[in-house]
């Protein structure tokens, strides 16, 4: 009945759309549908970076939402950075191998996130040939499970953050008695994965770059 009189933003609070901190969604539509932000744009700032990845007005957005929020300190606000229902279901993923996959391969791979206008952060992504993101995703080859993924910027190189994230999906696995594997294209044809790799007695099978000929 009240809906039917009063014009209220259809936000769902049920967990099916959000994972923490979901009120900052009204917070931020709040001000800008009485434009309380729009301001920030005129604000003569002085900014001496070299290609930020964040504008000045995103940043005092965010400086707004964090104290309404309650976060009066950055390091309080890690909840909005590293969101927990990532290693819920992460760990969901690792659950299930643990008790049915004995020779675990991780075949590790980028992918593109196409976006469309001036997206920030978002760049060309050469060898798929469109603007976008670059995320990184782990998955379980026999379960086909997705098992860690790392939203990136455009720019990012295909390989990158890739031993942060292995060390996520190894501290989930159950590796006693069993035999783990990567596979990657030549993005991972590198000596210091490879090094990290034989210190965990993880097998990888990474497709060499090409080398020019030389006589012998």
């Amino acid at each position: 009945m009240i809906q039917s009189i009063f014009n209220f933003d259809n936000i769902n609070f049920n967990g099916g759309n959000i994972s923490c901190d979901g009120g900052s969604i009204l917070l931020l539509s709040f001000l800008k549908k009485y434009n309380l932000l729009s301001s920030l744009d005129d604000i003569p700032f002085n900014d001496t970076r070299r290609l930020p990845k964040y504008s000045n007005s995103d940043i005092v957005t965010q400086i707004v939402l964090r104290n309404l929020l309650g976060y009066f300190n950055q390091a309080d606000q890690m909840t909005l950075v590293d969101d927990p229902l990532k290693e819920h279901i992460q760990r969901l993923g690792c659950d299930y191998v643990n008790r049915h996959v004995e020779n675990i391969i991780l075949d590790v791979d980028s992918t593109k996130t196409q976006t469309h206008g001036h997206q920030e952060a978002s760049a060309y992504i050469y060898h798929y040939g469109v603007n976008g993101y670059h995320p990184m995703m782990i998955n379980e080859y026999n379960t086909k499970l997705l098992l860690s993924s790392n939203f990136r910027t455009g720019a990012a190189y295909s390989s990158n953050g890739f031993i942060n994230e292995l060390k996520e999906v190894l501290a989930h696995l159950d590796r006693k008695g069993k035999t783990v594997s990567m596979r990657g294209d030549s993005a991972f044809y590198n000596t210091e994965f490879m090094d990290y790799m034989h210190h965990e007695d993880i097998q990888y099978y990474i497709r060499a770059k090409a080398m020019k000929r030389f006589k012998i």
